[in-house]
């Protein structure tokens, strides 16, 4: 469903009605199916509903500048929707350049600046990739000329809106090509020699706020999956598993160059890649076994919410030195917290209402009617969305991860998004 939700400024009551058909008209022939607009008369009223947009901001605005007020104009208005980021996009419809009036509001000094600022002035308020000026059809030409004036140029706003409004939302990767200095052996000098490396950065924007690169993390890879899915689908924990390669520490960059736990092992002075699966499981058993005890019974008064602050330091301090062993040592705490488990889990309202929202095929272990026991895949793949979530939040995207939280839904297996979004990806 496509829809709209614009604020129009204009101190004109007729041409504000008019304003307000054409519009809706525009953009009833783009086929978008809602059209939602609000109205302003004045510069202290549009300033005030831009204060109140901060959480729900217009996806459009369409605001005069000369709004018969001699010290307050659409440029300061626009200044708010930029600081509140209360608009994903502005059209500066406005006759300030040809408009007689001008003088009489502000004095013919201050509208002579105003005229020959109006474009610095208002391309430094606000985002310029998404602010048009567009100058109303002269007054002075015939009521038909100026209707039909008036119509091609809201037309041609709504056009450019419909472009830019598919970049308002992005959650996508890119390649970044660096030099990286390759390591000489411990006590031997040798001549800097310097390799080219890719890695992966993602490229975030959510609502009105600026696009940001942040370095890869555990988990975006496979919440841009899940945001890039049809509404209708939903993703099993055991393929996100496959879509994602497990994580290294919570607050390290992922992994690129290949497995975090060869990787690991292979520092150690083990050819990891000349082991058979056994015995790799039996060396990852071994390097966990010295503090897999303490992780267990720390982990424990974690879920609890029994834990000191100085508990919460020593889990920590074992993750950090776990490193890439990490998921190794919650995948086997989870097995042993499922053992244990006697009681049948009860399901929220919340729980049950989202199992209506997905496909059937979940990776529980246990039936109970509709309700049963996360599997061992599902319990970490939900533990990997909450640290994404908080890695989003600490990276200044809090309504992103709040977002995520509300419409990012899960039946305890299965995942899929529920939005109203579409995302670039």
């Amino acid at each position: 469903m496509k829809s709209v939700r614009m604020l129009i400024v204009e101190d004109d009551k007729d041409l504000l009605s008019k304003l307000k058909a054409t519009y809706r008209s525009a953009f009833e022939l783009l086929e978008f199916d809602s059209v939602t607009i609000e109205q302003a008369e004045t510069a202290e009223e549009a300033r005030n509903l831009a204060r109140q947009a901060m959480n729900n901001p217009y996806d459009l605005v369409s605001l005069d500048v000369n709004l018969g007020d001699a010290h307050a104009t659409g440029l300061d208005v626009l200044s708010s929707l930029g600081r509140f980021q209360s608009a994903w996009m502005v059209a500066l419809l406005t006759g300030v350049e040809t408009d007689e009036s001008l003088v009489k509001t502000m004095g013919e000094q201050k509208a002579d600046s105003l005229r020959k600022r109006l474009r610095r002035d208002a391309y430094s308020r606000f985002p310029a990739e998404r602010l048009v000026v567009v100058e109303k059809p002269n007054s002075s030409l015939p009521i038909e000329e100026t209707s039909s004036l008036l119509e091609n140029r809201i037309g041609q706003i709504a056009l450019i809106y419909r472009e830019i409004d598919r970049l308002r939302y992005i959650f996508r990767p890119i390649k970044v090509v660096s030099l990286e200095r390759v390591k000489a052996p411990k006590g031997k000098k040798v001549e800097r020699k310097f390799i080219k490396t890719e890695s992966i950065h993602w490229q975030i924007r959510f609502n009105c706020g600026d696009i940001r690169t942040l370095p890869d993390k555990t988990g975006f890879l496979t919440l841009h999956h899940i945001l890039s899915m049809d509404r209708n689908e939903s993703l099993p924990a055991d393929q996100a598993s496959m879509i994602e390669p497990k994580a290294a520490k919570v607050d390290e960059l992922a992994a690129t160059s290949g497995d975090p736990v060869a990787e690991y092992f292979n520092s150690q002075g083990v050819e990891w890649h000349k082991l058979n699966q056994t015995e790799q499981d039996n060396l990852i058993r071994a390097a966990l076994s010295l503090r897999f005890k303490k992780y267990v019974e720390l982990r424990g008064y974690q879920d609890d919410e029994d834990i000191s602050p100085e508990e919460e330091d020593q889990l920590r301090s074992i993750v950090d030195e776990l490193g890439p062993l990490a998921e190794s040592a919650e995948s086997a705490y989870l097995r042993m917290k499922e053992s244990s488990v006697t009681e049948a889990h009860e399901f929220t309202a919340g729980e049950i209402v989202q199992n209506d929202l997905h496909k059937a095929g979940g990776d529980f272990t246990k039936e109970a009617g509709r309700k049963g026991f996360d599997s061992p895949n599902a319990k970490l793949f939900r533990k990997r969305m909450e640290r994404t979530r908080d890695s989003l939040a600490e990276n200044g995207f809090s309504d992103l991860a709040d977002h995520l939280r509300d419409y990012l839904m899960s039946t305890g297996a299965n995942w899929s998004y529920n939005g109203d979004i579409e995302w670039t990806t």
